[in-house]
């Protein structure tokens, strides 16, 4: 049995995990948010994540703690990114050291970015061409994972990019309660795709209009997928373009 358990916001991490959960035979997809701690038993575990400030989400940390798996399980790692790939896999490496775990493999995959807190999507074009990619890295690593192959964690070739880490990753633990920063406007329809879509369940429907619960993740799903852009993020997203992958359903 192979098992992938993936994070996503607005998508791409789900686009990886079921393009090579059709390649993997007797495998399975689930959600990080969904893990409890229990054991899991499976031959090959895929851990399939965005990176966020250079660096593994909370979420991610915290299944990573909770992971039971017996040592012999063959574990890999994909994060992607739309920036830079920073430190995410070094993390998720030590993590696992520490608890007497190997990651056997760990791979980067460029995928179209959704930072809206810093930019809007890239032109359909642009997502074109690193979905294309992404293709073809599925291929690599089903090629690896098959065979259960032992390989070199891949990494970031660009210095500014650690250097990014040790300087913004130090604020990821303020992610929780910056939720605090979100607003809603009279363009709200109250139609609940924020909570519904929301990862990690940290939105309530409270009459009409979302309120959030302060452990949030930052992935801004909440923002991409409101159909009237009636949530903003400090003043700065409202007139961004909006990002969700169109190869998978949220």
């Amino acid at each position: 049995m192979n098992k992938i358990y993936y994070f996503t916001g607005t998508g791409n991490s789900l686009q990886i995990a079921n393009d090579l959960n059709e390649k993997l035979s007797q495998c399975s997809v689930h959600k990080i948010a969904k893990y409890s701690g229990e054991k899991i038993d499976t031959k090959t575990l895929g851990i399939v994540f965005p990176v966020y400030y250079w660096g593994l989400p909370l979420v991610i940390c915290d299944f990573l703690c909770k992971l039971d798996v017996s040592e012999n399980t063959y574990i890999y790692a994909i994060a992607n990114y739309g920036g830079l790939p920073g430190k995410a896999l070094d993390q998720c490496e030590h993590i696992l050291k520490e608890k007497g775990l190997k990651l056997s493999a760990g791979f980067l995959i460029n995928m179209p970015g959704n930072y809206i807190f810093g930019y809007g999507a890239k032109s359909k074009k642009v997502q074109e061409k690193l979905f294309e990619k992404e293709s073809k890295r599925i291929v690599d690593i089903y090629d690896c994972v098959k065979t259960r192959k032992e390989s070199k964690i891949e990494k970031s070739h660009a210095v500014i990019d650690r250097l990014f880490y040790n300087s913004f990753y130090k604020h990821i633990n303020e992610f929780h309660e910056a939720d605090k920063y979100f607003t809603v406007d009279n363009n709200c329809i109250g139609c609940g795709l924020c909570a519904e879509r929301c990862p990690v369940d940290n939105i309530t429907m409270v009459k009409g209009k979302p309120s959030w619960n302060h452990h949030c993740e930052l992935c801004a799903s909440c923002i991409q997928s409101c159909p009237n852009k009636a949530i903003d993020y400090k003043g700065k997203t409202k007139k961004r373009k909006r990002y969700l992958n169109p190869n998978v359903k949220l």
